[in-house]
C-alpha cells in the first residue's frame, strides 16, 4: 500500500505530539514504531522499510542521525548521486542515501 507525503506527514505529526505528552505512548513508540504507525495510520509500512526511534536526552540540544558509512571508494553509479546525476526524482537527496539505487542493486 503506497503512502502519500501527507498521510506521512500527518501520522508523524500525532506521533510526535502525543509522545510529547503521553508516556505509556513515547515508550510504545520507541519500543514497537511499526505498531504504533499501523494503529495511527491504519496503513502497514512496507517490509523493506525500516524504521527506528530514538529519544532525544534531556542533555543534549540535538540529536544528529549521521549518513549511512560508505567506506573509502565510491561505485560509478553513488559517484553519480553524489554529482546530481540522479534519475530517481524525489526519492533521493545529497544527505541520505539513494534508495532507487539500491534497490537496483
Amino acid at each position: 500500500m503506497n503512502w502519500t507525503k501527507e498521510e506521512i506527514d500527518k501520522t508523524i505529526d500525532i506521533i510526535m505530539k502525543k509522545s510529547s505528552i503521553d508516556k505509556g505512548f513515547r515508550k510504545k513508540v520507541l519500543e514497537k514504531p511499526e505498531t504504533v504507525i499501523k494503529d495511527i495510520s491504519g496503513k502497514d509500512i512496507p517490509t523493506n522499510f525500516k524504521i527506528k526511534v530514538i529519544e532525544n536526552k534531556t542533555n543534549y540540544n540535538q540529536t544528529f542521525v549521521l549518513n549511512d558509512f560508505l567506506g573509502e571508494e565510491l561505485t560509478d553509479e553513488e559517484l553519480d548521486n553524489v554529482a546530481g546525476g540522479r534519475g530517481c526524482g524525489d526519492k533521493c537527496d545529497t544527505y541520505t542515501k539513494c534508495y532507487c539505487v539500491e534497490q537496483r542493486r
